[in-house]
């Protein structure tokens, strides 16, 4: 899986995980967190879907103080003014004055942070009781984001003009139970990963199992209902004689939970990512440096993910997706002139995105001016500890905590 003869591919054990684990990763979910009851062996995995979702949430932040989620329109003449003035609303402006790129990038800039807002407070919400052992509630909340929210944002990529047209005549045409079956939501998200250039990573069939499917043992559909209802009745999922959904889980239950969301979810959280990044450029470029920093520091943990996944929850869609990204990891690391990754290389570039090898004072220079940066905006991103101390992206990851608890307030 690594780079090197000295460190040769081998599987991590399950029972190394916590001889290792400070040598390994900061593990800043964990950070300051009480009743933490989540087994050890799946904390990679959660730091990867935190690590993905306050990327995310960072993104959506320094959007929002740099006010990059406004749109502005310039008057074609004085008679545009005019009909301006005298239009009931903007949207009815906007459609009697046939500007129907505008309004869809109106629409897009509106509703993108909302729903990016909403998406992540879910993910946050459930990755935290999933720390807690609180699992039902886990599925209850992934259920909105992974099958409607993303929906949304999908739709947005497939056909930016008709998202606007049906936002502004009949929104519920945007609801994803209207979308069809899982074949007809198969072949969406098949435009959508072609749209984003991503077809050798992800396979739109098996992302819409895992989404829509109620029947599929492999997918979040059955398990979410199961969660969110105390009984069911379709014939895929239908509630066992003498039992409650979810009510009398035990520890072995709870680790069956456990082992399919965190072998599931990074999966569909990296998927979400490139639809946000995708969306976010179309309104805003962002700095491509800062972008393949993050994304080596993702690229690492997905590597450090998979060899924690117990085979029965090995899969050949999500083996494709963690050797597609090895790929694109290790040509990115020959490009940039450093030599491929070892496990060690691994677990350095997931905390603080430095290359093998690649000097501290070059690491702090490139975090030094994320910092800057974030300064101008106005950004929760604080200066980086240099050369000792917790990483910029620990300190980055309190900070977006922080505000996520203020919003929530």
């Amino acid at each position: 899986m690594y780079g090197t003869a000295a460190d040769p591919p081998c599987r991590l054990s399950l029972g190394r995980l916590k001889s290792i684990r400070q040598d390994m990763l900061q593990f800043s979910s964990f950070m300051d967190r009480r009743n933490t009851h989540l087994p050890e062996s799946y904390w990679t995995a959660h730091q990867l879907c935190f690590i993905i979702h306050d990327v995310m949430t960072q993104a959506l932040v320094s959007g929002e103080k740099c006010s990059v989620f406004r749109t502005t329109f310039k008057f074609r003449d004085d008679a545009d003014h005019a009909a301006f003035e005298k239009a009931d609303d903007v949207f009815v402006w906007l459609e009697q004055s046939r500007r129907v790129d505008e309004r869809a990038a109106l629409l897009v800039t509106t509703a993108f942070p909302a729903v990016l807002s909403d998406i992540l407070h879910c993910f946050y919400e459930a990755l935290e009781t999933s720390r807690k052992a609180k699992l039902t509630i886990s599925f209850m909340l992934v259920r909105k984001p992974l099958q409607e929210s993303l929906y949304l944002l999908e739709s947005v990529i497939a056909d930016r003009s008709d998202f606007a047209e049906k936002l502004t005549f009949d929104p519920v045409k945007l609801w994803s139970q209207t979308g069809g079956g899982v074949e007809v939501h198969a072949k969406r998200i098949q435009k959508v990963i072609d749209a984003l250039g991503e077809g050798d990573r992800f396979n739109a069939e098996y992302i819409a199992q895992l989404r829509y499917d109620k029947k599929a043992q492999d997918g979040f559909d059955g398990i979410c209902n199961k969660a969110m209802h105390l009984f069911t009745n379709h014939d895929a999922i239908r509630t066992e004689p003498l039992n409650i959904n979810f009510i009398f889980s035990g520890m072995d239950a709870k680790l069956t939970q456990w082992s399919y969301l965190y072998s599931r979810l990074p999966y569909l959280l990296a998927y979400m990512y490139c639809i946000v990044e995708h969306v976010y450029a179309s309104i805003i470029p962002t700095d491509p440096v800062y972008l393949q920093d993050m994304d080596r520091r993702i690229s690492a943990l997905v590597l450090l993910w998979w060899e924690t996944i117990e085979p029965p929850y090995k899969e050949p869609h999500l083996e494709k997706f963690v050797l597609t990204t090895r790929y694109r990891l290790f040509e990115h690391c020959r490009e940039a002139g450093y030599r491929l990754p070892n496990r060690l290389d691994l677990e350095t570039m997931a905390d603080t995105g430095a290359f093998p090898d690649e000097p501290q004072a070059k690491v702090a220079e490139r975090n030094l001016r994320y910092s800057q940066a974030a300064e101008v905006s106005g950004s929760p991103l604080i200066p980086p500890a240099i050369g000792k101390g917790p990483t910029l992206l620990l300190n980055l990851l309190l900070k977006i905590r922080r505000w996520l608890g203020k919003k929530a307030a």
